[in-house]
């Protein structure tokens, strides 16, 4: 076949929309929708992956657990909208005194967690009372329509458990130990960072 003969097809897509579906699957594959913090399981995935690292590098890597303290009141008291209003002044609070690096994770009702590379147990302590004072100082409308519900903010506090991780033990055992040390913290009272 000469070249005069030849004939060439072609074709141009535009995979714009594609592309733009593909990553909206991604982020509700891996984002919890009401909070916009990282879901339980890709939490676990990316915990994964820094243990990893951190074997490898010998860097230190510590775990965050919190919940929100009588959370149960709000839901109670105010709502299961001002409920879902709550978690997300937790979670746009938390965000607010992290670093670039950490992970904040929503782990399922109130309870998350932060993963937080390269960070020793001191440097998770300090952090972890930035993320605490933060939360403390969040007032949130309930979302009722109501005038005394209106006027009267709903202000809720955290308690923290911290674990740095061990050796090579496995991210359960990890995850274990930083909701031992946040139970710890609820029976100090409430509001506080336990490691």
């Amino acid at each position: 076949m000469d070249r005069a003969t030849a004939q060439q097809l072609v074709g141009i897509f535009d995979v714009t929309a594609q592309k733009a579906l593909e990553q909206q699957l991604r982020a509700l594959a891996t984002t919890d929708s009401l909070t916009g913090a990282v879901n339980r399981r890709h939490f676990v995935e990316l915990t994964q992956r820094e243990r990893e690292r951190s074997l490898r590098s010998g860097a230190p890597l510590s775990l965050c657990s919190f919940d929100a303290d009588h959370f149960k009141s709000v839901n109670d008291n105010h709502g299961h909208v001002a409920g879902d209003h709550v978690l997300s002044a937790i979670t746009r609070a938390a965000q607010s005194a992290l670093r670039v690096s950490d992970v904040l994770g929503r782990l399922g009702g109130e309870e998350f967690a932060i993963l937080l590379p390269d960070t020793d147990l001191s440097g998770a302590l300090v952090l972890a009372e930035r993320v605490r004072a933060a939360v403390a100082a969040c007032e949130v409308q309930s979302g009722d329509s109501s005038e005394s519900a209106a006027s009267a903010p709903i202000r809720v506090t955290i308690s923290l458990g911290l674990a740095q991780l061990r050796g090579d033990e496995p991210i359960e055992s990890l995850l274990k130990r930083a909701d031992r040390a946040l139970y710890a913290a609820k029976d100090l009272g409430r509001d506080r960072v336990q490691a």
